[in-house]
């Protein structure tokens, strides 16, 4: 069975080519490999020594951890990565209980979170200019560093052509309405997915004045969603789901490699998600968070993430995949940042109504 390019993401990622991280975070990765040299001669118990790093990460597993594996590989840390989502973030911004794990340990560094989130709640952040902004494209920075981008995901609807014929191809969001689709689309709960509350912020916002999208993409959910976008990709692709929403990466990888699938980008507009990585005020953990955060960016972590997780860098000297558009040609939304994090934020609340009137009616 053909798999998708995040889960061969960390097979492969073992066999990359190493090379030497960039001179320019030199100073930064000696701090953290002093750092971890004096923690590894305190004592025997390594495995027991508490993290030299807290990553909170809302990233898929298939994008985070070989980011990670690489990282501790590269530095020695040890890095301890809370998975989580961004409505679990959000609501600990909200009631001010901190930015910290279940087990009380504080948050050195927040990862994989869209910038438009990053954005609005840049109070939580320390600013920090890494040595890397210079190389990252000028629509992808920060001006005031409070965050950095890490890579830039458009969506797109992909489609089994197996099952879908040339006449039912989808042309956008609306496709996604479609009576013939119900129960047969692919969509991870928005409430786990910083991507697709995204996803579902831009459908709502170009059907604005048409109707309630939210209410009839759930009825056409069956108001059911999925818990990973492994299990988008790999149901749209093995035939169980008709269509769905997805990233370009993934949808290019699986076709590329000869799977039974195509993709379009929405006509009425899609939306380029760069996410990124924050550092936390007030983190135990400075050094070896800025030294993280510096990873990410770097030349070869960038590399990979283009040629093993499918994903578009934000750097100007990593090129995109082979046969994919130029992020100026696609069909971009005018939607905002602020105001993109501000629709998301509502949606949610009002999805989470949608479903619970449901559940309510049905006796759930």
């Amino acid at each position: 069975m053909l798999r998708t390019g995040e889960e061969e993401a960390s097979m492969r990622l073992s066999n990359s080519t190493r090379k030497r991280w960039p001179s320019v975070c030199a100073l930064s990765l000696i701090c953290c490999i002093l750092l971890s040299s004096c923690r590894s001669e305190a004592g025997e118990q390594t495995m027991y020594s508490p993290a030299d790093l807290v990553v909170y990460s809302v990233q898929e597993k298939g994008i985070c951890e070989p980011i990670i594996k690489e990282f501790e590989e590269r530095t020695g840390l040890n890095v301890k990565v809370e998975p989580g989502s961004l409505e679990e973030l959000l609501k600990k911004l909200e009631d001010g209980s901190g930015l910290y794990g279940d087990d009380g340990e504080a948050w050195d560094v927040v990862f994989g979170v869209g910038i438009e989130t990053l954005e609005e709640k840049k109070e939580y952040w320390q600013a920090y200019e890494s040595p890397e902004v210079p190389s990252i494209a000028g629509a992808f920075r920060c001006g005031d560093y409070t965050w950095t981008s890490f890579s830039a995901c458009p969506l797109v609807i992909m489609y089994n052509t197996n099952v879908v014929t040339y006449r039912e191809v989808p042309s956008g969001w609306t496709s996604l309405l479609e009576p013939r689709w119900k129960g047969r689309v692919a969509f991870m709960d928005p409430g786990m997915s910083d991507i697709y509350s995204s996803a579902l912020a831009t459908a709502v916002y170009k059907y604005r004045g048409e109707g309630d999208y939210m209410k009839q993409l759930a009825d056409n959910l069956e108001y059911g969603s999925l818990t990973s976008l492994s299990e988008v990709n790999s149901g749209i692709l093995d035939g169980r789901y008709s269509l769905g929403v997805t990233l370009e990466g993934a949808a290019q990888a699986l076709r590329s490699g000869g799977a039974d699938v195509d993709y379009i980008y929405p006509k009425e507009g899609t939306t380029v998600l760069p996410d990124g990585t924050a550092i936390v005020n007030g983190c135990p953990n400075l050094e070896e968070a800025r030294c993280f955060l510096d990873f990410t960016v770097s030349e070869d972590a960038q590399r990979i993430l283009v040629s093993d997780l499918n994903r578009r860098s934000v750097r100007m000297d990593v090129p995109p995949l082979p046969g994919l558009s130029p992020v100026n040609k696609l069909p971009i939304t005018d939607m905002d940042l602020k105001r993109l994090s501000q629709e998301k934020q509502e949606i949610l609340k009002q999805w989470n109504r949608i479903l619970f009137l449901y559940k309510r009616s049905a006796g759930e």
